[in-house]
């Protein structure tokens, strides 16, 4: 994230733009853009207002968690580097496997971490991160895929189990697990001997 804080400004703005570029069919109003990408209502207001004034986003009326309509924004489709600012932000992580793992160990013991899906361009994925540990505390697997979320752009999906738990799945060949290890994945935490 540093670097790419250093090229656009802040870190604020590349949560913003990640938001937005990842998620290109939503609509947000300004409280969730805040909300979503974990920045302060203020800046997220100032970061948009710069967005927009660039033609990367675009206003559009949005309904907002009371169901009301209000001024809300989108991304703009046209915004002629697009696409350029996509493959970037794609190619510069900004989060790499290190920093996963120290946020996850908050959470309890790690065993294991897999990451698929959004962590390595396969889209189709049916889950983004497998995390295996012991003595894991749920809100904090919670807070922290949510953290995650915010420096990625995009929501993740995620599934955290017991080694008990994972290793009965993986004995009776559960289909989930098999479509996390048949699939694209990298393991970058084990310490249970995972399949390959």
């Amino acid at each position: 994230m540093e670097i790419l804080e250093k090229i656009f400004g802040s870190a604020s703005k590349v949560k913003i733009m990640k938001l937005f570029i990842f998620n290109p069919a939503l609509s947000f109003d300004i409280k969730t853009i805040a909300k979503k990408a974990k920045v302060p209502e203020k800046k997220a207001k100032s970061e948009i207002f710069l967005l927009n004034k660039i033609n990367l986003l675009k206003k559009k009326e949005v309904k907002s968690e009371k169901g009301r309509k209000v001024a809300g924004f989108t991304l703009n489709p046209n915004f002629h580097y697009l696409e350029a600012l996509r493959e970037f932000l794609l190619k510069i992580s900004p989060l790499t496997d290190d920093e996963i793992i120290k946020k996850l160990s908050r959470a309890g013991r790690l065993k294991a971490v897999v990451v698929s899906g959004v962590f390595i361009q396969e889209w189709e994925a049916r889950a983004d991160i497998l995390v295996v540990g012991d003595r894991l505390k749920k809100n904090l697997v919670e807070k922290t895929m949510r953290e995650i979320e915010a420096e990625l752009g995009r929501e993740i999906s995620y599934v955290a189990l017991d080694s008990a738990d994972f290793n009965y799945r993986i004995g009776v060949g559960d289909k989930l697990m098999r479509d996390i290890f048949d699939y694209p994945h990298q393991i970058i935490f084990d310490k249970v001997g995972l399949p390959i």
